[in-house]
């Protein structure tokens, strides 16, 4: 477990006892509820946890979720790490979120864990958890290799990346044009960032892609939007964010995020702000980005000069 795991979160009490499960419940694979020691209280009405663990609900209660993990395969979360993390959940006041393989019957799937501190009484009393079968057939793209942003034979019914669960690149655009309008009207800007590791060889990109998304996930704001455009490039959408605080938040990330990725590859970063009243659209915004991210590429020079100076670029009206 690492700082860049847990985030700080802010303490919200369901309006109703066990309310927020019948809306988890409709959103996710599994939702549940667990005690301070991470035994099961309880799991989303009208959902059947075998959809996910291959378990009725009933035995599952009091059952400790860490004894739920799978200890083969890629599994790298074990039940004292697990353990630890929810003690630190319910301590400290954070959340948490990561891979883990389960146990269900006939062998083992990955899913995806979050995990938030459940409040009681003035104080934490448990854990509340959703989990994502990323394995499960409807996240599946058609079998074939990434392709350009801009090509239309790209899987566009598909919402989510089934690598790192990001919005898709048809659904992340149809995502920030929803928030134009609202922006126009409240005279905001907004900016999007091309982020690209497209310097990494091939068969690192589905770990890269993997270990970014994680990364940004806890650092970007609750309103900001995330979506994976193509093999090496995610998009970061900010509500509010003019071209200056872009562009800082470009340096940061081509100045710190090479460090936590492997092989600490470097990272370009193309920004384009949108100003209210401009009419832009997606489309529009997007060729921006591009844009920057190529003058990034161009301004490393031949020889892939890695000052994160170099390595950023923010589009401009000419």
């Amino acid at each position: 477990m690492t700082a860049s795991n847990l985030s700080e979160s802010t303490p919200l009490t369901p309006a109703l006892p066990g309310g927020w499960l019948a809306i988890a419940a409709m959103l996710t694979d599994l939702a549940f509820e667990t005690d301070a020691q991470g035994r099961f209280t309880g799991f989303g009405p009208g959902q059947a946890p075998g959809q996910a663990l291959g378990h009725a609900a009933a035995p599952l209660l009091g059952v400790e979720l860490a004894s739920l993990l799978a200890h083969t395969g890629d599994t790298a979360l074990g039940g004292a790490q697990l353990r630890s993390i929810i003690t630190t959940i319910c301590t400290e006041c954070v959340a948490w979120h990561g891979r883990v393989r389960l146990a269900i019957p006939g062998g083992s799937g990955v899913f995806r864990l979050s995990l938030a501190p459940r409040f009681s009484g003035g104080g934490v009393n448990g854990v509340y958890g959703v989990l994502f079968d990323l394995e499960a057939p409807d996240l599946l793209l058609p079998e074939r290799s990434f392709t350009p942003v801009d090509d239309p034979a790209l899987g566009h019914n598909h919402k989510l990346d089934p690598e790192t669960g990001l919005w898709s690149s048809r659904t992340f655009r149809d995502e920030i044009a929803r928030r134009f309008d609202r922006l126009d009207v409240e005279n905001l800007p907004g900016t999007l960032l091309h982020i690209s590791f497209n310097r990494a060889p091939a068969n690192l990109h589905s770990a890269i892609a993997i270990r970014l998304a994680e990364e940004l996930r806890d650092i970007v704001r609750p309103t900001d939007l995330l979506g994976r455009l193509d093999a090496t490039t995610i998009a970061l959408w900010c509500d509010g964010m003019d071209h200056l605080t872009g562009g800082e938040r470009a340096a940061k990330f081509c100045k710190n995020l090479p460090a936590i990725l492997p092989e600490r590859t470097p990272i370009l970063v193309g920004v384009a702000p949108r100003w209210p009243g401009s009419g832009e659209d997606p489309g529009a915004v997007t060729e921006h980005a591009v844009v920057a991210l190529r003058l990034a590429d161009l301004a490393s020079g031949p020889a892939r000069d890695t000052d994160p100076a170099n390595l950023w670029r923010v589009w401009q009206r000419e």
